[in-house]
Formats: structure tokens, sequence, C-alpha cells
């Protein structure tokens, strides 16, 4: 037998296909860590349109889809663990894919996150949920007794009750997968490009609701505030879900002090998200996403109250923005959250969790049938993943190139380019 035929197969399912880039930072640090500490399985991102909804934020490597929820095909695993923000109803899930909502019911999606079963069966021989987050809405979580449940933050773990234990959010681990050297390039880029300035910057986080709210007033008053005090100082208005709310509703600053606000352009990835904080003076963050990202970089963070405090990490600093001084003392002589003890008991909880993961593949998975069925779904995959990241990238190279040619530099060379084309012409 052919050892790779023995390798167990394990999915890991999530919302990986919505556009939100936490989401795309969770799966990218469970998948290192779950490699680092089992380099014998097989691991496979699951989403509900995953490959048939290809977005800038999967980075190329766009999820597997769930097939219909109607389906009799089962979905080849021996082991699916369910992450992310996903405990939610029906209603909150359809306001993920808006242009699809009908995803939602046909893939029966629901009834996976909440039960871990798919057509009355469970959907592996083993089913983990790992750092899963409650989301609102009306939702049954009594399917969830007497499983495998880490909750992701206190809130989700009050909410379970006695049927989940603390994972704590893998993204306080991210730090690990990025590289530096890729971070300071990745860095230059966005220098060359003008979105992110030389010097001393804080880094606002901001979510697509922010602009709406009484918070934003609040926020605006306390950068415009330290703006004014700190000539030096500039802003990098950021968010985690570029294909929201365009940033340029977000924190509008009025004044001359308007030229030291930059906003990350529409194309930005994970990684220049993350180069923009890395370095930073602090970061203020809107999102738990955001603020366990910038911690993670070993960055001063700072939560603002947009309703989601107990979904934060209990070392993150709520601040108050009720005063001129509110991001003085961050700015000032911040120092990143002592998250250590929540690091320890997720490096356990994964731990845990690699060790719960089956060491062979399950006996009906050796059929040759079955494996020259899945050669060749690998190699669809495989063609799906690089169409998919040679679209992702020209997309990128033709942004890079809008925002150059919409700079005032060459605006001001236009012409003199221009002039001495006709000068050749002449000539020639």
């Amino acid at each position: 037998m052919d050892g790779a035929t023995a390798r167990p197969v394990v999915g890991l399912f999530g919302a990986f296909d919505t556009g939100d880039l936490g989401e795309v930072a969770l799966r990218r640090v469970l998948e290192e860590e779950l490699r680092r500490r089992r380099p014998d399985i097989d691991l496979v991102a699951l989403a509900p349109l995953g490959a048939e909804r290809p977005i800038p934020g999967d980075e190329g490597r766009p999820a597997r889809p769930l097939p219909p929820g109607a389906s009799i095909d089962s979905l080849g695993l021996d082991a699916l663990i369910i992450t992310g923000d996903v405990l939610g109803d029906e209603q909150h899930w359809k306001a993920r894919y808006p242009t699809a909502p009908e995803v939602v019911a046909d893939r029966a999606v629901v009834t996976l996150v909440l039960t871990g079963t798919r057509s009355g069966q469970n959907a592996a021989p083993v089913v983990t949920w790992f750092a899963v987050g409650a989301v609102g809405g009306e939702v049954d979580l009594n399917a969830l007794h007497g499983r495998s449940v880490w909750a992701r933050d206190p809130a989700t773990e009050q909410q379970l009750g006695s049927a989940a234990v603390q994972s704590g959010d893998p993204l306080l681990l991210a730090g690990r997968v990025f590289a530096p050297d890729a971070l300071r390039r990745r860095l230059d880029l966005l220098r060359m490009c003008g979105a992110v300035p030389a010097g001393r910057r804080v880094v606002i986080e901001t979510a697509s609701g922010l602009a709406a709210s009484p918070t934003s007033e609040h926020l605006l008053a306390a950068v415009t505030s330290e703006l004014h005090r700190d000539p030096k100082l500039a802003v990098v208005i950021a968010t985690l879900n570029p294909t929201g709310q365009p940033l340029d509703s977000m924190v509008r600053v009025a004044g001359l002090i308007a030229e030291r606000v930059h906003r990350l352009p529409a194309w930005v990835g994970l990684d220049d998200i993350a180069a923009a904080m890395s370095g930073s003076v602090a970061v203020i963050a809107t999102s738990p996403a955001g603020a366990h990202l910038a911690t993670s970089l070993g960055v001063p963070a700072g939560a603002v109250e947009t309703g989601l405090g107990d979904h934060f990490d209990p070392a993150i600093p709520m601040l108050s923005l009720d005063g001129p001084d509110a991001l003085k003392a961050l700015v000032a002589g911040g120092h990143p959250a002592a998250t250590e003890k929540t690091i320890a008991t997720l490096d356990g909880a994964l731990a845990e969790l690699a060790d719960r993961l089956p060491r062979t593949a399950a006996a009906d998975r050796t059929d040759p049938e079955a494996e020259e069925a899945s050669a060749l779904a690998v190699l669809q995959q495989r063609l799906v993943d690089e169409r998919t990241a040679l679209q992702a990238e020209l997309s990128r190279v033709q942004a890079e190139l809008d925002h150059l040619r919409a700079s005032p530099e060459h605006r001001l060379a236009e012409p003199i380019r221009e002039g001495y084309r006709r000068w050749q012409r002449r000539r020639t």
C-alpha cells in the first residue's frame, strides 16, 4: 500500500470565503500550528462557497466548497474541525453572503456548524469545534453538549456553559506565521504606493459599522487632538473587511492635518495589514481580530468599545474616548498586552486537538476508484487555485498602476513625457 494513502484527511471548516481577513488569518494560523504538530495529516480547508466564489482575500488558495446539503456524498474526511465565528443562526449566515443567500440553506451550513451533521449523519468520524465564537441570533446550542468544543472567547464560553472549555483566540499566535523580512518588504511596497508614510504612525483598524455609531465621533475627536499635539505623527486607517464599506467614509479628519491621514487601498491583503501594523507606535482596534493581530506582532493595542468588549482578550485595554487625552497614554508609552497566559492555554489546547486527530485514514478510503477520483479532484483544485492566484495578482498589479497614475508625481510628469513624445515624433 502506498504510504500516502494512509494519511488521514482532516477538514478545517470556517467562513474563509466571506472576504473577512480575520477569518483568513485564523485559517493560516491553524494550518501552520496543526501541520507543525501533525505533519502526517492532509489538511483541507472548507467553506460554504469556497472556490466557487473566488475573492482577493483567499490569497489564491480558495477553500473547497461544501456540496449541497441534500447530497448523499460524504465529505471524504477522517476528521472535521469547525472553527471561527460560526455559531450563528440562518439570518446571520445569509448576511455573510448577500449575493448568494440561498447557499446557506442549500448547503445546510447552520446544521453543520451547530450539530456537526449532514443529511442526518456525522460529517466525519471525528468532529471537533475549536476556537468557535457565538455571533448572535436565535441559536440552539444544545446539540453541542457532550461534544469536543473549545470556545474562542469568554462570552462564547459563558453562553455554552459546561459544554465548552476556553481555548483563546488563535490570532494571538498570528505573529508566528509572518516572517519579519516579508513584512519589511510589504511595508516598503506600501510606502512606494503612498499608502503608508515614513516615520511614526498609529494604525486605526475600523469595522464597517463604525461610521454610523457614536463611537466614531469620539474616535475622530481623539485622533484630531493627537495629530494636533504631535506634528510628526501620522495615522493609517485599515480594515479587515476591504470588500465592505469604503474607508473614505471612516474617520474623516478636516483641515491641514488631513494630509497625515492615510487609508490603505482596497487591494491590500492580510500581509499588507500586518506590515502596516508592525513597527507602528500603537494600534486602535474596533474588532477582536484587529486587536489580537496587532498584539501578536508585539504592537501596543487598545480596543474601542463597539459592543464586543467581552470578545477581546482580557489583557487588551479598552480605550476611553471621552477626553482629548484619550490616546495620549497609549501613543506615548503603551506596551504590548501581556497575553502569555492565553498563549499557554492556546498551545495546550492545540496540542490536545492535534492528539485527538486520527493517526490513520479510514479503511474505506483505500478503495482504488476512490483514490483515482480523489487524485482528479486534487488536480482540478490545483488548476482552480492557479487561475485564482493569477487573477488576484493581475488585479493587484492593475490596482498599483492605477494608484501610481493618480499620484501627484505622475500628474506633474505626464505633460513632460507627452511633450517629449511629440518632439520625438517630429524628429522622425
